[in-house]
């Protein structure tokens, strides 16, 4: 006798919606242990990229007897003195960035052979260098990665500089002590300053309590807690540039205005900022590297910028 059963072949529309809405909450529930994942290694790789650039210091310092200087500027007329004679500088009115000295201890040699230090960071002489996308001094945790180049007129001509997240934080605005927002210092000012090269003996706050280098990512965008702003934008975030250096002013939390208590991770406009939760990356003077959290009193904060502060810090910060 023929069987009239009907055979199932396929799933039915509703088995298909079921299958596919059980996939989804999967999904839902895989994404946000992916994304920390994710964030975990680019954390991860951000710190390794700051130590390399803390021995890269570390070994320059041991080389020459002291920190190179946070940005150099030589006089625009006159004489160009010995001190911009010892770092190669014989020309006036040249200005560099911080990181072009430490290029041959980031296995850079060949880079730094063909940057000018006797032309401006910004002339024709050096775009070729200034250009080059340095992986080390970018931070994988930041948007739009290494397309983001920095664009600003210099003496009315238009240039482009590859992107850098970290900066010397080499002082902070004398405005925090008239709000009362951090007491009054015996020194202001840090390590890794424009014009000046300190030895390991100056720091008298102690290598390991003093921070060189910190993150200010994101640039040339202007981001504010979080939010990117299509308004405006920071022209100083080439890795080349002498002006990347920074102090911190403080912030309002929205990130609009300053002075205020907020030291980290509520602007980039000159500022400690980093896409790492609770907040960022820095190197010490002794090539250590640590997660300062957003959440430390201001009034600490500074304490870490200061190179002779007679400031006395936490060992479990």
């Amino acid at each position: 006798m023929h069987d009239r059963r009907s055979c199932r072949d396929g799933f039915t529309l509703i088995e298909l919606l079921v299958v596919i809405a059980i996939i989804a909450v999967l999904i839902g529930l895989l994404l946000p242990a992916i994304q920390k994942v994710r964030e975990a290694a680019n954390r991860t790789t951000c710190q390794n990229n700051l130590k390399q650039i803390g021995l890269a210091l570390n070994n320059y310092q041991t080389q020459h007897g002291y920190f190179p200087p946070g940005a150099l500027r030589s006089p625009d007329t006159g004489t160009v003195g010995p001190f911009f004679q010892r770092f190669g500088v014989t020309a006036n009115g040249v200005r560099h960035s911080w990181t072009v000295f430490i290029l041959p201890h980031l296995e850079q040699d060949p880079l730094q052979s063909r940057y000018n230090l006797n032309a401006d960071w910004a002339s024709a002489a050096n775009q070729a260098a200034r250009e080059t996308i340095i992986p080390i001094f970018l931070c994988p945790s930041t948007p739009g990665g290494s397309s983001r180049f920095n664009q600003k007129t210099v003496n009315g001509v238009m240039i482009r500089a590859a992107p850098g997240d970290y900066a010397p934080n080499n002082a902070y605005s004398a405005d925090l002590e008239g709000l009362g927002l951090v007491d009054v210092a015996v020194i202001r000012n840090g390590v890794l300053q424009v014009n000046q090269a300190w030895s390991i003996p100056e720091i008298r706050d102690g290598t390991s309590h003093t921070s060189v280098i910190a993150e200010d990512a994101g640039r040339p965008s202007l981001w504010r807690a979080g939010r990117q702003i299509n308004t405006g934008g920071q022209t100083d975030g080439g890795w080349a540039d002498h002006d990347n250096e920074y102090i911190t002013h403080g912030f309002t939390t929205d990130g609009a205005s300053n002075p205020g208590p907020c030291h980290t991770n509520c602007t980039n406009n000159n500022e400690v900022y980093s896409f790492h939760t609770g907040g960022a990356n820095h190197v010490f003077a002794d090539g250590s590297v640590h997660f300062l959290r957003a959440s430390m009193d201001i009034r600490l904060f500074v304490r870490f910028l200061t190179r002779s502060g007679n400031d006395v810090v936490p060992n479990d910060f």
